[in-house]
């Protein structure tokens, strides 16, 4: 269930990204608007980054978009409105592989890693990124693929 990917490279992202306090139940609706915005469709979403706000711990910031190279050339000297670049430190990185509908898959993960999971493993989070990676497929479907990325180090 769980897969250990040690010093996997730093990468960039290009997200449209928003800050919310602590809901997980405003991100489906963030979800809409990304996909009836006519400047989020030259972006094909492919991946979301959780950012943790290091002050405020229930704060954070969440965006939607992919790897800045998934884009790069197409949109050389264009500047998306909206969008930003994140950089991704390298990073040892706990994958969870979660399959079922969207976003209630995603959200019962989150739930499970910390309650269940890194508990009993030999890593913790990092309180910093973390990144869902969505296959291609219909969010709303039982066979919907995504991973869940987690930061970690060795207790």
């Amino acid at each position: 269930m769980m897969e250990i990917k040690e010093n996997w490279e730093a990468m960039e992202l290009l997200v449209h990204a928003k800050d919310f306090d602590e809901s997980e139940a405003d991100i489906p609706a963030f979800w809409d608007e990304y996909d009836a915005n006519d400047a989020c469709k030259k972006i094909h979403a492919s991946l979301a980054v959780c950012m943790q706000n290091k002050q405020n711990n229930n704060a954070f910031r969440y965006g939607i978009g992919c790897q800045a190279s998934d884009v790069e050339g197409v949109l050389e000297g264009f500047e998306i409105v909206g969008f930003e670049k994140v950089r991704i430190p390298e990073n040892t990185w706990a994958v969870f592989k979660c399959v079922d509908s969207m976003p209630k898959t995603i959200q019962d993960m989150r739930k499970k890693i910390k309650k269940e999971l890194l508990p009993t493993a030999e890593y913790e989070m990092i309180p910093d990124y973390d990144i869902e990676f969505y296959y291609p497929s219909e969010s709303a479907s039982p066979d919907c693929v995504c991973e869940l990325w987690i930061p970690v180090k060795k207790k």
